[in-house]
């Protein structure tokens, strides 16, 4: 028995040792390990460059026609005729809604029935050729009247004749001149009247204020009577299209009066069209705290009012961009930097800069150059593995270092 615990207790002792002499062999392993410089990192690069971006900015908007108006008689009257069109069988109809008409060859809208205007026409002049012969037969009294009293007032100078013959020739004189001036009046009255009759048989004619339109709305129909004042017609010009839209107060300074813009309409996939700044609002509105802005479409082809298109205002502008993946946050929200590649004493090794951001642009962040940022054009930063490094850490480039370039949609 004794031999036995003996022998057990010596195997213990050797299991002991080899147990410890592990440990010190994984032990001055790691002690070694830890004396040894970390490997370098693998990244990738790419150098800082200035490049041309094209950022395109979109405003929706509605189409509106050029004008909209509503004709109506100055008179009240019957309607007697309608313009006619050919229809789509060929045959001739009264226009409606929908139809192109023209100002060509004068012809009118919609006529009135005017046989009571060409009336009261007629007994204007009438009565203006009855006022003219009255102011005809005073103004010959006139004369005679005016003969007799110079007679009589040479007479009286010479105390040839009473004062009272005298007295009488001048009040008839007075009284002469007067009906003489009454009947220019009832000539200017008459005149005036005649003027207004014409006038209102004309305006039983109502005609196209502009070369081209459209019939969008008709109120009334071949003999039925219309008071003066009420529409009759609601036409609009489509020869030109506006289209209005409000911008914020950071936009609106990118808009000037005579700029082009590209217009695309939802309705028309790959078409575009030109539009012209005709309208920049001073003030913002109120409500919506944007301005106003009008563009107008002078080759408008397939559009039409209500349609919903896209403004899109195009910048180009030379920016410094990098991707999201090379900027590092620090403790701070404004701590911002890149990782910039240097060779220092023959080794790449990765140096901290702070960098300042201007915005982002698709996917990839714009550098503020002269505003702080650390670095400048020409620098390779590290935009792949940054988030490993830490400053003065070895790196292995995997790749040769490659302008940024790119164009924003």
């Amino acid at each position: 028995m004794f031999s036995f615990h003996l022998a057990l207790d010596s195997w213990h002792k050797r299991l002991a040792l080899v147990a410890i002499g592990v440990v010190a062999a994984v032990t001055s392993l790691g002690c070694r390990r830890n004396d040894l410089a970390p490997p370098p990192v693998a990244v990738q690069t790419a150098v800082l460059k200035r490049e041309p971006i094209v950022s395109m900015t979109r405003f929706s908007a509605t189409v509106r026609e050029r004008q909209r108006i509503e004709l109506s008689f100055k008179v009240p009257g019957t309607v007697d005729s309608v313009l006619q069109v050919r229809g789509p069988d060929g045959r001739l109809r009264d226009v409606h809604e929908g139809d192109l008409v023209a100002s060509e060859g004068n012809r009118p809208l919609i006529q009135l029935s005017d046989s009571d205007y060409r009336r009261r026409v007629a007994g204007a002049r009438d009565r203006l050729a009855q006022v003219q012969a009255k102011k005809r037969a005073a103004a010959a009294a006139v004369v005679a009247v005016r003969a007799n009293f110079e007679r009589i007032k040479a007479l009286r100078e010479r105390n040839s004749i009473a004062q009272q013959t005298y007295d009488d020739m001048l009040a008839k004189r007075d009284a002469t001149e007067a009906e003489l001036e009454g009947a220019r009046r009832e000539e200017s009255a008459a005149a005036v009247a005649l003027q207004q009759a014409e006038d209102d048989l004309q305006n039983c004619s109502l005609g196209l204020p502009i070369p081209k339109a459209v019939v969008s709305r008709k109120f009334v129909e071949r003999g039925e009577r219309v008071p003066a004042g009420q529409p009759v017609f609601e036409i609009m010009d489509l020869s030109q299209m506006r289209v209005a839209f409000g911008v914020p107060d950071t936009q609106v300074s990118r808009f000037q009066i005579g700029q082009r813009v590209t217009v695309m309409a939802d309705a028309f996939r790959g078409e575009q069209f030109t539009g012209l700044v005709t309208k920049v609002l001073p003030v913002a509105d109120l409500r919506t705290r944007s301005f106003g802005i009008e563009v107008s479409i002078n080759d408008p082809r397939m559009l039409r009012p209500g349609m919903v298109v896209t403004i899109v205002l195009s910048r180009e502008e030379e920016m410094v961009l990098v991707p999201m993946t090379a900027v590092q946050r620090g403790k701070d929200d404004d701590d911002l930097s890149v990782f910039v590649a240097v060779n220092e004493n023959g080794r790449q090794t990765a140096r901290r800069r702070r960098v300042v951001i201007a915005g982002v642009y698709d996917n990839r962040i714009r550098l503020a150059m002269g505003s702080g940022s650390e670095v400048a054009p020409g620098d390779t930063i590290i935009v792949t593995g940054a988030f490993r490094l830490a400053d003065g850490q070895a790196i292995r480039v995997l790749d040769a270092p490659k302008p940024i370039s790119g164009i924003l949609p």
